[in-house]
């Protein structure tokens, strides 16, 4: 029991850290501008990161743009660039491995097997930490290298952006985490013991011996059948699991993306210099060019119903869908988690029932916004300046819903088996043999 709740507890450790990679690698934070000196105008910070570079005015506008090159970056950025995206690659094959070698899975049988398999994801979590770790620190010294280089002029000096405290944050969890999967020793067995056999004195007549062996191979039939189904019902959990997961990212994805709506480039409205995006949290304008501004919204109220009601609901969906994950991964055929055949089939039927629910109402928010944005478009009161497109999002929303239902239908479809042989075994004792009874009662 501790070492199942050591390994559980190493798996937590990993998946946050996993998080915070992803985290590093898509926030533009690794520096920022350094206010000393005679640089002491902070109406603008500027952020650099693995891929674009911001501009965040105090206003609440921030400009991007991606770099056109990646040779022209400095060592240290190209280094870790694709050390973190090794780290994620990594990180994938180690929670897998977690979850095949974890002891409340059942994927293998042998403990001594399953040891071994959660000590190498440890090693896998630990390699994932370093390789974290190089780039983080290696970005840390050029960084303080060139804040006390005097030939650099104060504008050009930069501080520890956020993205490199979370980065150690993360090498931390990862290497903790893998530290108490390692700690996972297979089992000792016990003592062999030798089995005794001695021959009957007392044969069965060969009628009999054609009845029995007629009973075995009978029950060994339905236990084949029952085999057969309990692996067919695996495979349509985990693929309803699986289809439930990806949609939840999805839904994270539509909740994250500016392009709920996009400028229609219709009648006058011709100019595709500029694109307008917008989504539940902000609107952008992206250049040409490639640069990127976007603006967060100053006030909820000011947008309009089906954008206020699409972040309530996205957010709600998340949660559910979180809810959904674990009780699949509790109700699941592979896991132990609950003992009970029944009970873990009434877990996987609930964990379904939250996935529906969690696809609906991310099917709201994205049906409400694609009627509204179709009706304005077809409204002849509003010029073609303000008419909007659906953006991709809207569609990510439809697929991410689809596949949440769809997901959630495969795993309610977990009905309990029934293992009762089909049939009633009868035996009666073979007669006793006066010729050869020398007591008064018989043995079988």
């Amino acid at each position: 029991m501790v070492s199942q709740k050591l390994q559980i507890l190493g798996l937590v450790l990993a998946l946050i850290g996993f998080v915070g990679i992803i985290v590093i690698c898509g926030l533009p934070a690794w520096k920022m501008s350094a206010f000393i000196g005679a640089n002491i105008v902070t109406f603008q910070v500027y952020w650099e990161g693995l891929w674009m570079d911001c501009v965040v005015q105090t206003t609440g506008q921030m400009q991007c743009k991606v770099y056109d090159s990646l040779l022209i970056l400095p060592v240290h950025l190209q280094a870790a660039r694709a050390l973190i995206i090794i780290a994620l690659v990594v990180g994938i094959f180690g929670i897998i491995v977690t979850i095949i070698g974890g002891k409340c899975t059942s994927f293998v049988q042998d403990e001594s097997a399953k040891a071994k398999i959660a000590v190498t994801s440890g090693m896998i979590f630990i390699i994932t930490g370093i390789l974290v770790l190089i780039p983080v620190c290696w970005t840390i010294n050029a960084i303080i290298r060139d804040f006390y280089n005097p030939a650099l002029t104060d504008a050009q000096r930069r501080e520890l952006g956020p993205c490199l405290y979370i980065g150690f944050g993360c090498a931390a969890l990862l290497i903790a985490g893998g530290a108490l999967l390692c700690s996972s020793c297979p089992p000792k067995d016990d003592t062999p013991y030798h089995v005794k056999y001695s021959q009957p004195k007392y044969t069965v007549s060969s009628s009999k011996v054609y009845v029995i062996r007629l009973l075995i191979a009978k029950y060994h039939i339905h236990n084949s059948k029952v085999r057969l189904s309990k692996m067919v019902s695996v495979g349509l959990q985990m693929l309803g699991a699986a289809l439930g997961i990806i949609g939840w990212i999805g839904v994270i994805v539509v909740c994250a993306l500016p392009m709920w709506r996009v400028t229609a480039f219709i009648g006058s409205n011709i100019v595709t210099s500029q694109i307008q995006w917008e989504g539940i949290w902000m609107n952008c304008v992206v250049q040409s060019t490639g640069q990127m501004q976007c603006k967060v919204y100053d006030s909820m109220l000011a947008l309009s119903s089906d954008l206020q009601a699409a972040r309530a609901l996205t957010v709600i969906s998340i949660v559910v869908g979180i809810f959904g994950i674990l009780l699949a991964m509790a109700g699941g055929k592979c896991t132990n988690c609950v003992e009970d055949e029944n009970s873990k089939a009434k877990v996987a039927v609930a964990a379904g029932v939250v996935f529906i629910i969690s696809g609906v109402l991310c099917l709201i928010p994205v049906c409400w916004t694609a009627q509204t944005v179709i009706r304005d478009f077809y409204n002849p009161l509003v010029n073609q300046a303000q008419k909007r497109e659906l953006g991709a999002s809207l569609f990510i929303g439809w697929g991410a819903a689809a596949l949440l239902i769809i997901g959630g239908g495969l795993l309610c479809a977990s009905c309990p088996h029934n293992d009762k042989p089909a049939y009633t075994a009868k035996y009666s004792a073979p007669a006793r043999s006066q010729a050869s009874a020398p007591s008064t009662k018989d043995y079988v």
